[in-house]
């Protein structure tokens, strides 16, 4: 007997399968008055600071749509010169234009063929 005694206190302590332990879900979330006002003080300022973010994004997006604008406007006006600039110095530098200036200002004549030599 004295054998059977001691394997008992030996023996390891085993739960059936339905008798298992489970562990309490705490489903309530009570918090004070105090907490409750800080997280909803906290969520508004978020909040607040989130729409004027979002209001200075919205400036300065605007701002820069209108300078990009003004900029194109610019470079329209400035391509439609640079167009007119060009094409008055390629009739300037015409050969024709050239011959028919001298004449007019200077009372200048092309050289005729035995005016010219080559060396």
């Amino acid at each position: 007997m004295i054998a059977g005694i001691h394997s008992r206190m030996l023996r390891s302590q085993t739960v059936s399968v339905g008798m298992r332990q489970q562990v309490a879900s705490r489903s309530d979330w009570v918090i004070s008055k105090r907490l409750a006002r800080l997280v909803t003080l906290i969520l508004c300022v978020s909040l607040f600071v989130l729409f004027a973010f979002g209001q200075l994004m919205h400036w300065q997006i605007k701002s820069a749509v209108n300078r990009i604008d003004r900029l194109q406007s610019v470079r329209t006006q400035y391509g439609s010169e640079n167009i007119a600039l060009l094409a008055s110095r390629a009739q300037l530098t015409a050969e024709e234009y050239i011959v028919a200036e001298a004449g007019r200002r200077y009372q200048l004549a092309p050289p005729r063929e035995d005016q010219v030599r080559s060396l």
